[in-house]
């Protein structure tokens, strides 16, 4: 049996990309994962970064 993923994009490409650089800033080992994220497990791993950073 397959299973069928859904990913979820709502950013536009230069959100997308600024959201990128700033994970990358803090975590430059992702760079081979960072890909694979769809644009809703992008903003969440940027908010847990975030929080994270206070």
């Amino acid at each position: 049996m397959k299973t069928l993923v859904v990913k979820k994009y709502f950013l536009d490409i230069k959100d997308r990309e600024a959201f990128e650089r700033e994970i990358l800033e803090q975590n430059p080992e992702l760079v081979d994962t960072i890909l694979e994220w769809d644009d809703e497990e992008l903003t969440e791993k940027l908010n847990i970064l975030k929080k994270n950073l206070v």
